[in-house]
């Protein structure tokens, strides 16, 4: 086995964050477990290659992730109803590196990508969609 500790790319190639979203993302309130565990949208570049134009270390990048999974089924019998079984699985297609980081034995998964994946370099802030309405502040009783 061996343990990377840094990864430099080649020509176009990129180097950037593997994230994904946990188990509890929420959208509209709702807990929405269809992404649970899939790659995010954007990444966070970690290196670049030499012949990569526009995109530098930190920068946050924008992919489409979807592009890289392969959908295979694994078809069963069918059960007493004649029903035809379907066993999905998706796949990740990408190369994906561990890279540990630090004395401590930390570690990170990153993905290798082309300059050519990245639909485009983005400034903002990522923040959570619905923040929780809990306070330390007691509620105030108002009498009319």
């Amino acid at each position: 086995m061996y343990k990377l500790k840094k990864i430099k790319p080649t020509f176009n190639h990129i180097v950037v964050t593997m994230d994904r979203y946990s188990r509890y993302y929420k959208t509209g309130g709702l807990i929405d477990s269809s992404k649970a565990g899939l790659i995010k949208e954007y990444q966070t570049v970690v290196e670049v290659g030499p012949m990569v134009r526009g995109i530098e270390v930190g920068d946050v990048i924008f992919i489409n992730p979807q592009r890289y999974l392969e959908i295979k089924h694994h078809f069963k019998d069918a059960d007493a109803n004649n029903v035809q079984k379907d066993d999905m699985h998706a796949i990740l297609r990408i190369p994906r590196f561990t890279i540990y980081d630090g004395e401590d034995g930390a570690s990170r998964e990153v993905m290798l990508l082309g300059d050519n994946d990245v639909f485009f370099v983005a400034e903002g802030e990522e923040f959570d969609e619905n923040p929780s309405i809990i306070t330390e502040e007691k509620p105030k009783l108002i009498f009319p």
